[in-house]
């Protein structure tokens, strides 16, 4: 890989929403050309989760385009750039530090995504007890409330979240492949 070239895992917990968010991040950030989003309406593929899973089907490595980088979804987590940990609102029976500890062992740049904030009404108490649960290893960690099916807050603020005054998606994977 170039030094423009990173690559990606995107890990967490069954029902978080993993494909939902690589499916999200193809579709923001370029990663899906106009003859296959035209295929995909051809075929009644409407939903970005159905979009990562027919990709990854046909046998096409899922990538896309942040301002700076080309970057790689890789299922491979023996040379990743970044760790996603995409983790439910709703997580009362998923061990969070258990998860974080599992990407920390991947990768030195992690991000979490705490998905599914429009299932808990973008709660920002939830928000906060799920950061807290995760333990003080989550302090140099951006953690983002985050709506996959929506897209909120993968390039900017949603407007459900104005409550929180961290960075978007787009701008941690910036930071973190910078490093």
């Amino acid at each position: 890989m170039t030094s423009r070239e990173k690559s990606l895992m995107v890990r967490g917990p069954a029902g978080a929403g993993k494909a939902t968010t690589t499916g999200c991040l193809l579709f923001k950030y370029g990663g899906i050309d106009m003859v296959t989003m035209e295929r995909f309406q051809r075929e009644g593929i409407g939903l970005y989760d159905q979009a990562a899973r027919n990709l990854k089907s046909r046998g096409v490595q899922p990538s896309f385009h942040t301002p700076n980088f080309h970057v790689v979804v890789s299922d491979d987590p023996s040379n990743v750039d970044c760790v996603l940990l995409v983790l439910p609102a709703g997580s009362a029976h998923v061990d969070l530090a258990k998860e974080l500890h599992g990407a920390a062992s991947q990768s030195k740049q992690i991000i979490v995504l705490i998905n599914k904030m429009d299932k808990v009404g973008w709660s920002e108490e939830t928000f906060q007890t799920i950061v807290k649960n995760l333990g003080p290893a989550v302090e140099s960690v951006p953690v983002i409330p985050f709506s996959a099916l929506k897209g909120d807050n993968a390039v900017e603020v949603s407007s459900d979240s104005l409550w929180y005054k961290g960075t978007t998606l787009l701008d941690a994977l910036e930071t973190a492949f910078r490093t």
